[in-house]
């Protein structure tokens, strides 16, 4: 009797092992899903991560931090990723 239960188990262990169950992959994330997209001929192409810039008001971005603070005057100039829908922020 024991013998018929150990080989029930190990049957359906290996049942369950070869049809995934358990196994599953997690649902990709927006930023995932965003980061690859699917271009006309079929395949698969990834946009590019988004630069980080200087910017004071999160509209206007600057390569360099003179020239953020020559466009922005008195107000702060912080580092952030330029992110315009073109590309993926981290």
């Amino acid at each position: 009797m024991r013998i018929t239960s150990f080989v029930a188990v190990l049957v359906a262990g290996l049942t369950f092992a070869g049809t995934g169950c358990g196994s599953t992959q997690p649902a990709p994330t927006e930023e995932q899903a965003a980061a690859e997209q699917v271009s006309t001929d079929g395949t698969h192409s990834e946009q590019a991560i988004c630069k980080l810039m200087w910017t004071c008001d999160w509209s206007g971005y600057y390569s360099t931090q003179a020239q953020c603070t020559a466009a922005c005057g008195s107000n702060t100039c912080y580092r952030d990723y330029a992110c315009n829908g073109t590309c993926v922020c981290p």
